[in-house]
């Protein structure tokens, strides 16, 4: 079994439940999150790097040097720097220690090869780890916690998630049992007989950064999480780059009061107060809610958060954005230099209860907010007619500045601003009416091949001089142009 030329580690049936016990000691009232109570140590040895390799590495070690490596996330201690070895793969929660004003942690890579690959899933491959209930239906083993997405061949398809075990009645329609903590799915045969790789995306954090702050994080693959990619509350001097995100959220996060379930998962989340955090170079596709975002229910405040140079596709949301209420604050937030394609092409768009792809969601926010840059991205193309690039819900752009972006949606509504709709062809009349993006275009910003997610833009491309500082819009340059 092979994933890009690169071979897998299929894990055997008594390794696989030595994976689910794991989980299961992290589990907390069906939910995954680190264990309460626990205490986290600041570091201690200034200077000191650790390193871990699934592939080699034996936790009984120093983990001070490559050939001395861990080889489990759970193994860390406190360290300026934890490496990880490229090429291999964890299934593990990463729950990062802080840093302080004086430096941060850093969670990165070593050696040579594909970037190492945190994975939040548990993979069923071996025929023995789903069980026969007739009518074409097969259980797993034992999950103890919800299953947001059950991810099939690397992406070739995935899990359609139903909420009772009668509507299993099709192929790939599968339902988490909270009683029995087991997946149940429809299959006309054992579906690791049919698939050769089965990833069943556990509801929690890839990486669980609540309450944390000087972190980076960087050369980092997170795929196959229920939950968010990267997320929590209340952060600060955050870094995430060059980083990895795909097959992202599905997972439950509550049912209302009349019994509607409401699913979640953004790649990179700044939840309530965050400030001081970047994100920047990282490359974000197949995301059920929004690439990136930051956002807040309760009084908070937001301030100098900034996504730069990342390259989006295939997620419902590009950047979403709200905060809430008014006693909230919201400040100094840059979305710059970002090239967004085919908002609502994702896995899970056919699966919402509200399919609604959009580059930008700005949801009602009332937040008292300035300073909030749009400028010098690419936003192409939305599922369909019926959706837009951008959608604002109420009126607070006294305090957003757009401008210097290349917009493309070839029909349909390009642009929802409050109770107005524009589409390409009327961008100059969305210009006038709102003052914004005066030096934007609305033009095919001339991508070198669709795909195979080469999102350069060719040398006549409308984008090429497009920034106030006469450079490229977007995250790469044009070909033959230098980088900035």
């Amino acid at each position: 079994m092979r994933t890009n030329g690169t071979a897998w580690h299929t894990h055997s049936r008594q390794q696989w439940l030595a994976i689910i016990a794991a989980v299961e000691l992290c589990c907390l009232s069906g939910s995954m999150s680190a264990a309460q109570g626990t205490v986290y140590a600041q570091r201690d040895k200034p200077g000191v790097t650790h390193y871990v390799s699934a592939g080699s590495g034996n936790d009984s070690s120093d983990g001070l040097s490559p050939r001395s490596a861990w080889q489990t996330i759970a193994r860390l201690k406190p360290a300026d720097s934890v490496l990880f070895r490229r090429g291999d793969v964890w299934r593990e929660q990463l729950v990062p220690i802080s840093g302080d004003a004086t430096g941060s942690i850093t969670y990165s890579a070593y050696g040579s090869g594909k970037k190492p690959r945190i994975f939040g899933s548990v993979q069923p491959n071996g025929q023995t780890d789903w069980h026969d209930r007739g009518g074409s239906i097969w259980e797993t083993e034992r999950i103890p916690v919800d299953v947001g997405n059950v991810i099939l061949n690397e992406g070739k398809a995935v899990g359609i998630k139903v909420w009772h075990r009668k509507d299993v009645d099709q192929p790939y329609r599968f339902w988490y049992d909270p009683d029995r903590a087991v997946v149940a799915m429809c299959c006309e045969e054992n579906p690791a007989k049919r698939y050769s790789s089965i990833e069943c995306a556990l509801t929690r954090h890839i990486i669980d950064e609540s309450n944390r702050s000087y972190v980076t994080y960087s050369d980092l693959d997170l795929r196959y999480g229920g939950a968010h990619g990267i997320g929590g509350g209340d952060t600060s001097h955050i870094l995430v780059r060059d980083c990895d995100l795909s097959f992202i959220g599905g997972g439950l996060l509550f049912t209302t009061e009349s019994g509607k379930p409401v699913r979640y998962g953004n790649g990179v989340e700044f939840w309530g107060n965050a400030h001081d955090n970047l994100v920047e170079r990282c490359r974000l596709w197949e995301i059920y809610d929004a690439a990136l975002t930051n956002q807040g229910q309760s009084k908070n405040t937001q301030a100098n958060i900034r996504y730069l140079n990342n390259i989006i596709w295939n997620c419902e949301y590009s950047f979403e954005y709200w905060n809430r209420p008014e006693d909230s604050i919201t400040q100094n937030i840059r979305f710059e230099n970002n090239t967004c394609v085919n908002a609502g092409h994702g896995w899970g768009h056919s699966q919402r209860p509200d399919p609604s792809g959009r580059h930008l969601c700005f949801y009602q926010n009332s937040a008292k907010t300035t300073t909030f840059s749009i400028c010098n991205n690419i936003f192409y193309q939305t599922h369909r007619d019926t959706e837009c690039c951008l959608n604002l819900s109420n009126d607070w752009s006294a305090s957003l500045t757009m401008d210097h972006n290349c917009w493309y949606q070839a029909s349909g509504k390009m642009i929802r601003w409050c109770s107005d709709t524009y589409t390409m062809d009327e961008f100059s009349a969305y210009q006038a009416k709102t003052g914004k993006d005066i030096n934007s275009v609305a033009k095919d910003p001339r991508f070198i091949n669709m795909g195979r997610h080469d999102f350069r833009p060719l040398p006549d491309s409308p984008v090429r001089r497009l920034t106030a500082k006469g450079s490229y819009a977007g995250a790469l340059p044009c070909v033959g142009s230098p980088s900035r």
